[in-house]
């Protein structure tokens, strides 16, 4: 064509058409406006340059051209040129919809995917369970049986609408349906505490040693520390009777064994109760350690009120058994419990009063502390106790009489009481029922808990009865999905849950007439009046919740027509890209054709679900009252919800599904297939290996609601090779913290921008930190950033970014989150600030 431009207007030649691999648009346009309109204005030329066609040179506008005759042709040209530039420009927007990669409409990618038998995940209601409290006129032995299908609404926050929630099944519900638990209660308390060697040889009068600790009186060597196992007890109100250093005696208040012979450790301790009041805190060590299986009930502390020593003046006041005093000490009595206090207090002992008599001694030399009668002129007769005990002394309390002496007497220090009841962690120890309340008795059975914070948790089965170890109590077995022990544990008083029931997302839609069915007609469709039609798991794939009657008369839900008997009275459902449901029916030839009648076609189905569900204590309405129910509660959220495939995801997961034809082979083959999970925003696969059987496995990591990882593992169990180990674990957040600084014209409207950026950046569907656009262990570069930033209208420029992981600055261009972890940006995290510049 020639170069001369008929219109000074005219522009130049468009880009020719090039597409490259991998580009998210196709080019695929002949030309534009301009384009056109010079064609159309504009003679041909052959090969040899000459002209084809008459040329038209009065159309062409310049001097001496008649402007009416310009005008009318021209725009007669022009308007050719304006329907090519529409025809070409759908022309292309049609090639780009034909691709799953290239398609814009959102409604395109599901029409694709039909094409290839992959349905893409509807939406899906959330599961979990109630607990139902009866009515206060329901007697023990008396049941109430709740109907499948009654309603339970949750109370939404500001701005929401409550979900309603139905019962999966007919239940029956009595007493006891709520019951207290505890702890067993605790009287010592474990801990550990750091006592300097100085301190003990202190407290052991070992002062011969002291040449031992310092080398000169200047120059003293370090004292070492070390670390004991030690213990506490609590005494109510403020004890001032107990001291630092002192011997007491902790045992059981019946005397059935012996009491432990323990030392203060520390200083007592006072402390402030909750509510007011005091108490007084006991550290101590004792060997050996005391019953840690006592209670304040069956248990006291004792000090000695006398201190007696040991006869002294000539003999052996130790004689195996028998011990002889200085005096009389009438306030020892058979069976009493006495203490024999050493200069060390390792030697210390504790033993029992067997028998109590008063005897005489000789207190001259070469006599001794007798028994005796035979005295001479020259002899001393002292009369004093001798004891009789069990056990024996041992040999080492022997030796230096006059440094031992007897604690006898024993009074309580005061009232001791429990340690306040320790977070409960599943599996330590068993639950006890607060009096007078009782478990519920007979075989295991599904149960709650809820702990005094509100936290709760499912049990798989509790049974009343003893433990391994012989204690009364509830014993525990957890489902496989709950982590064992609890972290941090669950806090007393923790009330035990029966009744449950099985609850599901969605309100049932009744007996809608879709319409009259016509034999005449192949392929009938029907749109549902109601959306979105709710879909539950069934094992490891979603089920529709509609059920069609034709003439009263129940036809079956299939996948498809395919390989449908003529006869076969199915009906498929579909969804359409506003999540409105169609049912459609056989043609004859696959799937029978409806049968003539008058409004003969009738659905029910239920409406509701997704991701957002309500979170623990917030499912506890009723919708209408049932004569015998008072009250649901809801300690552990309900969950499994799952959004709708969005167009993103689809165009990823659904070529590879249809890849794996049902199975997982590959690690592609394992990342679609958990994606498709309910609840689960992001998959990620990786090969790794198995030391100990020394094969290959795969590790999947999931991103989505909590627990999700179970329904996974479910479901890639039944899809997976079963030679092939898989490991499903949880993907970690890494929490994301951008500092930037962005170059704005002067006059900008910074605050509307910025909201633009954070969108941007944060949208959880489009946002560059989406799940559709950053998966697992994606790395990020500076410029990806930069480059979504860039695209805000009014960003002029991006001046400094920093970016941080988990509050730690990353510096360098290129981010990496490390395998199983993501990188997550909430608004919060992005700190922008403004400088002017750029163009107006």
């Amino acid at each position: 064509m020639s170069t001369k431009p008929v219109c000074p207007c005219d522009a130049a030649n468009p880009n020719p058409i090039a597409n490259l691999p991998g580009l998210s648009q196709i080019v695929f346009r002949a030309g534009d406006f301009n384009f056109f309109r010079r064609a159309l204005l504009t003679p041909l030329l052959n090969d040899s340059g000459q002209p084809v066609e008459v040329s038209l040179p009065a159309w062409q506008s310049g001097v001496g051209a008649d402007p009416s005759v310009v005008d009318l042709a021209v725009m007669m040209a022009e308007w050719w040129a304006y329907l090519s530039d529409i025809l070409t420009f759908y022309n292309e927007r049609i090639a780009n919809e034909d691709y799953l990669r290239t398609a814009y409409l959102p409604e395109t990618p599901a029409e694709l995917i039909r094409l290839l038998g992959y349905r893409p995940r509807p939406i899906i209601g959330a599961e979990g369970t109630l607990a139902a409290l009866v009515a206060k006129s329901i007697l023990p032995g008396q049941t109430v049986i709740l109907p499948k299908g009654l309603q339970f609404q949750s109370k939404p926050g500001p701005g929401g609408a409550p979900q309603t929630f139905e019962l999966a099944q007919a239940t029956a519900i009595g007493l006891p349906d709520q019951v207290p638990a505890v702890t067993p209660p605790l009287l010592i308390a474990q801990t550990t505490i750091e006592i300097s060697e100085l301190y003990r040889i202190f407290a052991r009068g070992e002062a011969q040693r002291m040449s031992a600790i310092f080398r000169g009186p200047t120059h003293p060597r370090p004292i070492s520390f070390r670390q004991l196992t030690a213990y506490q007890v609590l005494l109510k109100g403020t004890v001032t009777s107990v001291s630092n250093g002192n011997l007491l005696l902790l045992g059981p208040r019946d005397d059935t064994n012996a009491p432990t012979l323990i030392t203060v450790a520390e200083p007592p301790l006072v402390q402030t109760v909750a509510g007011g009041g005091k108490q007084t805190q006991i550290t101590f060590v004792a060997d050996p350690a005391p019953d840690l299986t006592m209670t304040s009930s069956n248990a006291r502390l004792m000090k000695a009120g006398v201190s007696s020593p040991l006869w002294s003046v000539n003999g052996n006041a130790i004689n195996g058994a028998y011990i002889h005093l200085a005096g009389v000490a009438r306030q020892i009595r058979p069976l009493d419990w006495v203490v024999f206090n050493a200069p060390t207090l390792d030697d210390a002992m504790v033993t029992q009063v067997q028998t109590v008599q008063d005897v005489f001694g000789d207190a001259q030399p070469g006599g001794g502390p007798g028994p005796t009668t035979s005295f001479n002129k020259t002899s001393i007769p002292i009369l004093h106790t001798m004891l009789t005990v069990s056990p024996s002394l041992d040999s080492t309390l022997t030796g230096n009489p006059t440094a031992v002496s007897v604690l006898s007497d024993w009074v309580e220090v005061g009232s001791l009481i429990d340690q306040p009841p320790a977070l409960w962690d599943g599996v330590s120890s068993l639950l006890q029922a607060v009096e007078p309340a009782q478990f519920a008795s007979g075989p295991a059975e599904p149960v709650l808990f809820e702990d005094s914070n509100g936290v709760g948790e499912e049990a798989q089965s509790a049974i009343f009865g003893e433990s391994p170890s012989g204690d009364p109590g509830l014993v525990v077995s957890w489902p496989t999905s709950t982590t064992v022990p609890f972290k941090p544990g669950l806090q007393p008083p923790i009330t035990v849950y029966y009744n449950l029931l099985p609850v599901t997302c969605g309100k049932t839609v009744a007996g809608e007439v879709l319409g009259s069915g016509d034999a005449t007609i192949a392929g009938q469709s029907f749109k549902l009046a109601k959306s979105p039609v709710t879909y539950l798991m069934v094992e490891t794939a979603p089920a529709s919740t509609v059920s069609i009657t034709v003439d009263n008369l129940p036809w079956k839900e299939v996948d498809s027509f395919y390989n449908q008997p003529a006869n076969a009275q199915v009906f498929v459902t579909r969804q359409d890209s506003d999540q409105n449901t169609w049912v459609d029916f056989g043609d004859g030839v696959n799937g029978a054709r409806l049968t003539t009648g008058s409004n003969n076609v009738v659905a029910t189905y239920r409406i509701g679900g997704g991701a957002a569900s309500p979170p623990a204590g917030k499912l506890t309405v009723i919708s209408q009252s049932y004569p015998g129910l008072r009250s649901i509660v809801n300690p552990v959220a309900v969950a499994g919800g799952a959004d709708p495939d969005p167009a993103a995801l689809i165009k990823e997961y659904a070529p590879r599904s249809v890849l794996t034809f049902g199975r997982a082979v590959s690690v592609f083959d394992y990342q679609a297939l958990a994606a498709q999970a309910p609840g689960v925003t992001m998959a990620s696969a990786t090969w790794s290996w198995d030391d100990t059987n020394l094969r290959g496995s795969v590790t999947v990591y999931v991103a989505g609601q909590p627990n999700v990882s179970a329904s996974v593992r479910t479901l890639l169990s039944a899809a997976g090779d079963p030679n092939r180990p898989v490991t499903v674990s949880m993907a970690t957040p890494i929490t994301v913290t951008l500092t930037m600084t962005f170059v704005m014209p002067a006059g900008a409207n910074s605050d509307a921008i910025l909201a633009e950026v954070q969108t941007a950046l944060c949208d959880p569907i489009a946002g560059l930190f989406s799940p559709t656009n950053l998966g697992i262990g994606q790395s990020l570069f500076n410029s990806d950033i930069e480059a979504a930033c860039l695209k805000v209208a009014g960003v002029s420029g991006i001046s400094s970014l920093q970016f941080a992981m988990n509050g730690a600055v990353d510096p360098g261009s290129l981010h990496s989150p490390g395998e199983g972890n993501y990188f997550s940006l909430v608004p919060a995290g992005l700190i922008p600030t403004v400088e002017a510049g750029g163009d107006d």
